[in-house]
């Protein structure tokens, strides 16, 4: 589906005035698009104040030609057409409200999308403004015995794996007493972003994601999840948490037409099941800790 403009009635009711209201919240988003995107790696670099360089590269399709133009405009997107279609759009996207970029392209210093698709020999870089709208150039072309002015988009071939790297750079430059609140706060969000990605290694085991800070004084604040093939949540419970602290959890799964299902952490017992719906967690037991929790491969 092409990224088109939604209706004024379905911003109405989706729509959100803050969007974005830190550097982790910004974060999440661009993994949310690569995710939708069906990215199976995502790296996440970001400045030690959180600030001045926030960046994140997939592996997913890519961002086609003709969708381009708008993918950084207010209010477009791909994944829904009307407000009729979140009814039928589930679990199938992580967002849908095409707000997200256009915020961060509104409250930067810059924005840039790299993105290549499947066939392209190089890929493109797109410089964005604060409008949301893909820098443009005017460029003489000469036809024949005539030269003919025309208007351009501002674009880079450079060299990229096919997938989208989105950089973003002085975030709240626009904004400078928030700005100056997140650096007071650049710690906490540090953390709070690698819990986020821990969360997404719960939610999709299979996906390989990893954090990286620039300009710290050391690598303490860097973390990479690396999944084997066809890895599971249990998988990813003993790399992130530990082969001990998953011993002391265990799976519940609650489905619509069923109750509760206990398992093992190590994946002991099926868990195939039919039903409308079904909603799994890695609960700690009576002596542990906090419950993870995920819907629609979604964290929660």
């Amino acid at each position: 589906m092409s990224i088109t403009a939604l209706p004024a009635r379905a911003v109405q009711a989706i729509g959100s005035t803050q969007v974005l209201t830190d550097s982790a919240s910004l974060v999440k988003e661009l993994i949310d698009n690569a995710l939708d995107a069906q990215a199976t790696s995502i790296t996440v670099e970001i400045s030690y104040n959180t600030l001045d360089i926030i960046q994140v590269r997939d592996n997913g399709h890519g961002i086609a030609p003709v969708d381009r133009p708008m993918v950084c405009k207010r209010h477009c997107t791909s994944k829904i057409k009307d407000l009729d279609d979140l009814a039928q759009i589930g679990g199938a996207s992580l967002g849908f409200r095409g707000e997200a970029l256009a915020s961060a392209a509104e409250m930067s210093g810059s924005l840039v999308v790299t993105t290549r698709i499947l066939g392209e020999i190089t890929a493109v870089s797109l410089k964005v403004s604060q409008s949301g709208e893909i820098e443009m150039y005017l460029a003489w072309t000469a036809i024949r015995t005539h030269s003919l002015l025309t208007l351009s988009y501002s674009e880079d071939r450079v060299s990229q794996a096919v997938g989208t790297t989105v950089r973003v750079t002085d975030l709240f430059k626009s904004l400078p007493v928030r700005r100056q609140t997140a650096l007071k706060d650049s710690a906490k969000q540090l953390t709070k972003i690698k819990r986020i990605l821990q969360t997404y290694a719960f939610a999709r085991p299979s996906v390989r994601l990893h954090l990286k800070v620039l300009k710290a004084k050391n690598d303490k604040g860097n973390w990479i999840y690396a999944p084997k093939a066809k890895a599971n949540v249990s998988d990813a419970a003993i790399k992130i948490i530990g082969t001990r602290a998953a011993d002391q959890c265990h799976w519940i799964i609650w489905c619509s037409d069923n109750p509760p299902i206990p398992f093992a952490a190590n994946g002991t017992g099926s868990q195939e099941t039919d039903s409308s719906y079904r909603l799994e967690a890695l609960m700690p037991k009576a002596n542990g800790g906090k419950a993870l929790l995920y819907i629609l491969m979604r964290p929660v």
